[in-house]
């Protein structure tokens, strides 16, 4: 998901560009009855102006203002005009690569911050500069943005299925918009073949279901202009030169052959709803027929357990991801009853089961090569292991008999003699102190005898 701190990035820029008057094109005349112009002023003469505004999202139009009716005439500035576009570029496209959001920074936001160092429309671009920035660096760490969300470099590892899924989702989702049904719909069966399990796919049958009713007028309303469209068509070209009937032929000639192609390739691939063109009765009532039959297949689908289904298969990509393989193989053995022919689902499901076999046994192995409390500590009463060469002891001391080979009995068992323990130096030191002293005492005795007879002569 998108972070916190981008979202409000986002929403702020947009609130600043609001406040700002941004969303405005420039030049605004205020007019005597109320009304207010804002668009781009074309001319000025002493009695008129003639400005350009914004009569809807793609169409422009002119009016011609008398000077006695302007109430008030403001003119934009040229660093205002330069934000207006500038406001443009939030929120930003989906998908974009940190290099074009380098693009845009270097070639649009930080010229304009350069120029006009002082417009009173800088907090504004600096703004919408911070947005880039940080979404730039999203960008950089291998996330992508789609539909307003960011998705982590993590998940477009492990839920690669449902993103590819979901790219084709957004993109059929605006041909619906735009009343391109038969692209949409092929787009559908793309899905419903390739990545059946996804919860993309159970979102565009949703998305399909709705227009259904919709896409059938359409059908009904082309294949009853298609006689008219026909002969306006036809009658048409007698109007053009010799030479440009020549190539309408020609071109004729080819679309023909183009619906023709895509109507083969169509049946091969089995497709529910097959191509038309609003110049072909025929293939206008094909359709329709075959619409009928894809519509009565659609609203049988319980797409709701089909939901449920395919999120738990979505569920076990991320089990598999976190090396839960058991759970990731319940979720797959579980989404495999609905999407049995889904290969991928399959081989997920075998993975999953090879994986938690694996790691069954070597946690086993793992149990079994780690020393216990038993291996590490001696029992009581176990004998001691002495010293290289020495006996081995009893906890007590005592000797270790040798057990028996296979040759001996028990009655050749031979017990082992103690090995002898050391005499004590202790009374040979106390013997040699106290002749030592003796000899001390008698050699002073004998210098004191000697001196005592010095003194009697």
């Amino acid at each position: 998901m998108m972070p916190v701190s981008l979202r409000f990035s986002s929403s702020c820029v947009l609130a600043l560009v609001a406040s700002a008057g941004l969303t405005l094109a420039g030049d605004i005349i205020k007019l005597k009855s109320g009304e207010k112009l804002d668009g781009v002023i074309l001319s000025e003469t002493a009695t008129e102006v003639k400005i350009e505004i914004q009569a809807s999202k793609t169409v422009k139009e002119t009016k011609t203002v008398q000077r006695k009716d302007i109430v008030e005439l403001v003119k934009a500035t040229p660093d205002q005009f330069a934000a207006v576009e500038l406001a443009k570029l939030v929120p930003t496209k989906d998908l974009m690569s940190d290099a074009e959001y380098q693009n845009v920074i270097a070639e649009k936001l930080e010229p304009f911050l350069k120029k006009y160092p002082t417009s009173r429309h800088k907090g504004e671009v600096e703004a919408i500069l911070k947005t880039y920035q940080e979404e730039m660096a999203q960008a950089k760490s291998g996330a992508k943005k789609l539909e307003g969300t960011w998705i982590t470099p993590a998940e477009l590892d492990w839920n690669a299925y449902n993103f590819e899924a979901r790219l084709r989702r957004v993109e059929m989702e605006k041909l619906l918009k735009a009343n391109k049904y038969e692209a949409a719909y092929r787009l559908l069966a793309e899905l419903e073949t390739t990545k059946p399990a996804s919860v993309e796919t159970v979102r565009a049958l949703e998305l399909f279901k709705a227009v259904l009713p919709e896409m059938e007028k359409t059908l009904e309303r082309l294949a009853a202009e298609q006689p008219i469209k026909s002969k306006n068509r036809l009658e048409g070209v007698k109007s053009l030169s010799p030479e440009d009937q020549k190539r309408f032929e020609e071109a004729l000639k080819q679309e023909e052959a183009d619906l023709k192609l895509r109507l083969e390739e169509d049946r091969k691939a089995k497709l529910g709803i097959t191509a038309f063109s609003e110049y072909d009765l025929k293939s206008l009532t094909d359709a329709k027929l075959a619409l009928t039959k894809e519509a009565a297949r659609i609203n049988k689908l319980d797409l709701d357990a089909t939901k449920a289904a395919a999120t738990t298969f979505q569920t076990g990509l991320k089990n598999f991801y976190d090396k839960s393989y058991l759970a990731a193989q319940s979720n797959f053995e579980t989404a495999a009853k609905v999407f049995g022919k889904d290969s991928f689902v399959k081989e997920r499901a075998d993975l999953a089961k090879k994986a938690a076999v694996e790691a069954s046994r070597a946690a086993a192995e793992a149990s079994a090569a780690k020393p216990t409390a038993e291996d590490g500590e001696a029992k009581p009463g176990a004998a001691k292991s002495g010293k290289a060469g020495e006996p081995a002891k009893t906890a007590a001391g005592a000797p270790v008999k040798k057990a028996p080979t296979v040759a001996s009995t028990p009655e050749e068992e031979v017990e082992e003699a103690p090995a002898e323990e050391p005499a004590s130096k202790l009374p040979l030191i106390l013997i040699a102190g106290a002749a030592l002293l003796i000899v001390i005492l008698l050699v002073v005795k004998s210098l004191a005898k000697k001196k005592a007879s010095a003194g009697d002569e």
